[in-house]
């Protein structure tokens, strides 16, 4: 009996044993070869009695080629019909900007920046249909989605203040802030504008002074150079002048009529000068304002030809200067 068990123990025992490690080998396969191959097609085609071959070539030559175009077509799609939605927003934006600002240039400028916005658009979008593609070809894209996450945080936070700059520069040149030529007035300095970027602005002091100004840095600017615009001259007169100061605003708005109706100055004053009164005054002086509406282009000039025009007026009219008084002297 010990020789029967031992001469049939070795035989029964791989009989059974190896073809069932061949089935699950077997069937081990074809589920890794069902999961690599994919797709509702290829399912379709094993349950119908094709060969995991044929399926697996099918699947490769048929949908992964019509699945590749059909992204692509919608790529096109989207990336040329989102484009001219951007640029019909930036255009009425253009128009509403030209409207309040009165500039010209504000159309040609949202025009350009509109197909810069555009061309971004565009950009993102065949970027991302390249990933879809690349997925569809087998590729994991999952390494390269991190260290791309990765590298763009740490570029994002290294360079933040640049993307500020950036981004001011595209909202001031949508929104048209200032133009070139433009006197405006940032941080106290007052120049005008000879360069704008996306990033910086130049502009050039009154005494030649070049400032570079990022677009992120500016919060406060005052444009100079947009509507209309007052040349204000504030004038000093002796405390007793005060007793005639009907006789003082009549020489004040005599010389600033003058002044308005040159030929130099007549087309740019849009209305009559104003002697606004007396502001301020104390024991020995007091302070009178003209105003005279103008253009932008015209108010610096005009302010001095009007303060010259009142001074020499009030001279004449013994008026000017305010008097000093006296030093005291000891006894």
């Amino acid at each position: 009996m010990l020789q029967i068990g031992a001469y049939f123990a070795p035989t029964i025992q791989p009989a059974v044993t190896t073809p069932s490690l061949a089935a699950s080998s077997a069937l081990l396969g074809t589920s890794n070869t069902v999961d690599q191959g994919g797709g509702w097609l290829y399912h379709l085609l094993v349950k119908l009695g094709v060969s995991p071959d044929t399926a697996t070539t099918v699947t490769d030559l048929v949908i992964r080629p019509l699945s590749i175009l059909v992204v692509i077509l919608v790529a096109l799609i989207i990336a040329r019909y989102g484009a001219k939605v951007i640029r019909r927003l930036l255009e009425r934006l253009a128009d509403q900007t030209a409207t309040r600002s009165g500039s010209p240039r504000a159309g040609a400028r949202v025009a350009t920046m509109s197909g810069v916005v555009a061309n971004v658009w565009r950009f993102f979008v065949f970027v991302v249909a390249g990933a879809i593609v690349l997925g569809l070809f087998g590729i994991n894209l999952t390494p390269l989605l991190a260290s791309a996450t990765i590298i763009g945080a740490t570029l994002g936070f290294g360079a933040q203040q640049i993307v500020r700059d950036y981004f001011s520069g595209i909202l001031m040149t949508v929104e048209d802030q200032y133009n070139v030529g433009d006197s405006v007035t940032v941080g106290g300095v007052t120049g005008v504008v000879e360069d704008v970027t996306m990033r910086l602005t130049r502009f050039r002091g009154v005494d030649g002074t070049i400032y570079i100004i990022p677009n992120g840095d500016i919060r406060l600017i005052a444009n100079n150079s947009r509507g209309w615009a007052r040349a204000i001259v504030d004038l000093t007169l002796p405390g007793a002048s005060a007793a005639d100061l009907d006789m003082v605003r009549g020489v004040i708005e005599g010389a600033a009529h003058e002044v308005a109706t040159r030929p130099e100055f007549a087309a740019h004053s849009t209305e009559p000068p104003r002697v606004v009164g007396l502001l301020t005054a104390d024991a020995s002086t007091i302070t009178l304002r003209v105003m005279l509406l103008t253009v932008p282009s015209q108010r610096d000039v005009l302010t001095r030809a009007l303060r010259e025009a009142a001074v020499t007026a009030l001279a004449k009219a013994a008026l000017w200067p305010a008097e000093v008084s006296p030093p005291s002297t000891g006894s």
